[in-house]
C-alpha cells in the first residue's frame, strides 16, 4: 500500500514562486530576497515538504478565487516560499523598505516589524516606499539542516470546506477524500440534554486522503460520524499516517466565519487589508471588539501595548506556558508575568517568542548553530527542566541572562503564529471601525456567535 501523493513537486513550486517574485519586484529581485529564496528552495528540494507546499499553493488559489480566508498555523508561515505561494500573508523577511517604482531596497536592522516602521519617501526616486518584513529567520521553519518537521495546519471558515474538498479531489484523483473529525466538548448537541450542558461531539477538522482503492469502511477502528450524521474518520494525525492516510488539517474557526460575513456586509475583502491599512489599529481597537481570548485580552488591558510588535508579543505570551505558573488553568498569572518583565535578565533580553531567543543570542555573538540548538531547547521547556535535559541546556555557551530569562518557560509560542493571530484581530478591528453596525450585527450578536 502506498500513501497518496501529488504528481508534481519542487519544480512546480519554483515556477509559481518565480512568477510571484516577478510581480512583487518588477525592477529586479533584490539580492537579499533572492538569497533567501534560493536558500529555501535548496532546503525544500532536500526535504519531504514539497507535496505540502504544493497543496498549500492549490488551497491558497482556491481561497483567493472563492474570496474565503485561509489562515496558516505554526512556524511554516515564516517561510518566504509560503509567502510567495500564498495570498495576503505577511512577509517574513527582515524589516525593510522597498520602492516598487525604482526597486530601491533597504534593510533597517531594527527589531520593529515593517508595520511599525515610520513612513518615508524613496531616497532614490522620491516615490512611495513600502515598509515590510517581520524578521522570521530561515531556521525557525527549516532548522539548521532542513530536516526540521514542518506541519501544515489551517484555520478556515466553515464555507471553505467544500471548496477545499474539491481541491483535494483534483490533486489526488485516485483517492477518496473523506471528512476527518475530532472529538471535542460542545454545548447543545442533543435535545435530550438541558440547555447549557455539554456533551462530546465530533466536529470536522479537515479531510483524510485515503490510499488508492480504499474506502472509509476499510478503517473500522477509526470510523465515526460527524454531528450531522456524515461518516468520518477520527484519530490523531499520527494514527492516520500509520494507516498510509494523508491528513489535511482545516479547522473551522468562528472568527474566520466573521471575516466572511464582514466582507459581504462592507464590500471590502479581508485580503485587501494589508499592513498599510492596519498600521493605525491600536490595542484598544482590538480589545473593545470583545472577541479576543481571555488571556490575550487581560494582557492587552494590563500592559496597553503601543506597537504591533508589542501586541504580537503579548499574543504569544497568552499561549506560552510558564515555569512559575503551576496551576495549569490556561490563564496567564499577571503577578508572575509582571515580575518576569521587571527582572534584570528580561529587561536585557525581552523574549516573548521562540525567535526572540534566537535573535538575541545572535546579537550577543552566539554562533547560528548554537543559537538554534539553544532556542529549540528553550521552547520545549528544557531551560527549566531538571536532570540531564536541564544540565545539557545550562552547559551551552549562551549568556547567563538569556538562560535566566529562558527558565521562565515550559513552552514558547512561535512568532509567526502570534503575528498571524494579531493580524486577524487587527483586520476584524478595521471592520469594526469602518462599519460598527455591520460588525455588531455580524460578529457580536448572539446569533452570529452560534
Amino acid at each position: 500500500m502506498q500513501k497518496p501523493q501529488i504528481a508534481y513537486g519542487a519544480e512546480c513550486i519554483a515556477k509559481a514562486c518565480e512568477e510571484r517574485l516577478a510581480l512583487l519586484y518588477p525592477k529586479g529581485v533584490p539580492e537579499p530576497v533572492r538569497d533567501r529564496y534560493e536558500a529555501e528552495m535548496e532546503l525544500l528540494r532536500a526535504s519531504q515538504a514539497a507535496e505540502d507546499f504544493v497543496l498549500f499553493w492549490l488551497l491558497s488559489k482556491e481561497a483567493q478565487k472563492s474570496a474565503l480566508p485561509l489562515m496558516g498555523r505554526g512556524t511554516v508561515m515564516g517561510s518566504l516560499l509560503y509567502f510567495l505561494l500564498g495570498n495576503g500573508y505577511f512577509n517574513p523577511l527582515p524589516p525593510h523598505y522597498f520602492c516598487g517604482d525604482c526597486g530601491y531596497y533597504e534593510e533597517t536592522g531594527t527589531r520593529l516589524p515593517g508595520i511599525d516602521m515610520p513612513e518615508k519617501r524613496c531616497p532614490v526616486c522620491g516615490g512611495s516606499i513600502r515598509a515590510e518584513g517581520f524578521g522570521l529567520p530561515v531556521e525557525s521553519v527549516w532548522g539548521r539542516d532542513g530536516k526540521k518537521n514542518i506541519s501544515f495546519d489551517y484555520n478556515v471558515s466553515q464555507e471553505f470546506l467544500p471548496f477545499a474538498r474539491r481541491v483535494l479531489e483534483r490533486a489526488y484523483p485516485q483517492s477518496r477524500i473523506v471528512p476527518w473529525g475530532m472529538f471535542q466538548m460542545q454545548s447543545g448537541v442533543s435535545a435530550v440534554l438541558p440547555d447549557g450542558e455539554e456533551s462530546i461531539g465530533v466536529r470536522q477538522a479537515g479531510f483524510a486522503v485515503l490510499p488508492a482503492g480504499n474506502t472509509i469502511q476499510d478503517y473500522p477502528a477509526l470510523l465515526s460520524y460527524l454531528d450531522d450524521g456524515e461518516p468520518c474518520l477520527t484519530g490523531g494525525s499520527w494514527e492516520l499516517k500509520s494507516c498510509w492516510i494523508k491528513p489535511v488539517l482545516l479547522r473551522p474557526m468562528a472568527l474566520m466565519d466573521s471575516l466572511v460575513r464582514l466582507q459581504r456586509a462592507t464590500g471590502v475583502y479581508a485580503q485587501e487589508l494589508g499592513e498599510r491599512e492596519l498600521r493605525d489599529i491600536t490595542w484598544s481597537n482590538i480589545c473593545n471588539m470583545g472577541i479576543m481570548d481571555g488571556p490575550s485580552s487581560a494582557l492587552f488591558r494590563a500592559l496597553k501595548p503601543k506597537s504591533f510588535k508589542d501586541m504580537a508579543a503579548l499574543v504569544c505570551s497568552a499561549h506560552n506556558s510558564f515555569s512559575w505558573d503551576k496551576e495549569g488553568t490556561g490563564q496567564v498569572r499577571l503577578e508572575g508575568f509582571l515580575k518576569m518583565l521587571e527582572s534584570q535578565a528580561f529587561q536585557k533580553y525581552p523574549c516573548f517568542a521562540r525567535e526572540d531567543f534566537f535573535d538575541w543570542m545572535l546579537e550577543a555573538g552566539v554562533d547560528r548553530q548554537t543559537a538554534f540548538e539553544a532556542s529549540e531547547e528553550i521552547w520545549k521547556g528544557r531551560a527549566c527542566a531538571g536532570g540531564s535535559a536541564g544540565e545539557r541546556f545550562r552547559a551551552l555557551p549562551v549568556p547567563e541572562e538569556i538562560k535566566e530569562a529562558a527558565a521562565n518557560y515550559r513552552y514558547v509560542f512561535p512568532r509567526a503564529h502570534g503575528v498571524e493571530y494579531t493580524l486577524l484581530y487587527a483586520r476584524l478591528a478595521w471592520y469594526a471601525k469602518a462599519d460598527s453596525r455591520a460588525f455588531g450585527k455580524m460578529v457580536r450578536s448572539p446569533k452570529a456567535r452560534q
